[in-house]
């Protein structure tokens, strides 16, 4: 059975978060978990196009992000200056070769390769603790 679709102001009260990665198939297929676990997703292919949408008034209850990517910003470059302009948004960082004790000084961290059902949970962990 077909589930009924979403009318607007359904979709603008799930929780949004903005997945940034450069990877095309990791980006997809979380984004897409995400999006079937309930979120309203919202995906950047680097940390300067996420600057540049969260800048513009674009939308975050929460950033999802790899740590090293391409561009001018890294994920903690973004983290940093996401919690000086919108410390209202909590972020997750993510990578499969950063040290993990270093990062999670910064921002809440899940290792690279992740499971969906993790991160999905350390998500709604790191959501219900910053309302």
């Amino acid at each position: 059975m077909k589930s009924p679709e979403l009318v607007p102001s359904q979709e603008a009260e799930k929780p949004c978060v903005l997945v940034v990665e450069d990877e095309f198939l990791v980006r997809y297929g979380i984004s897409d978990e995400l999006r079937e676990a309930g979120f309203k997703v919202v995906e950047a292919n680097n940390a300067d196009e996420a600057w540049k949408y969260l800048t513009a008034g674009g939308r975050a209850d929460l950033i999802f992000s790899d740590v090293q990517m391409p561009g001018t910003l890294s994920g903690i470059d973004l983290a940093h200056r996401a919690r000086k302009e919108f410390p209202a948004i909590p972020f997750i960082l993510t990578s499969g070769n950063a040290d993990p004790k270093t990062i999670g000084a910064i921002a809440p961290f899940i290792n690279k390769p992740y499971r969906t059902g993790e991160v999905i949970s350390l998500i709604n962990e790191t959501l219900k603790a910053s309302r």
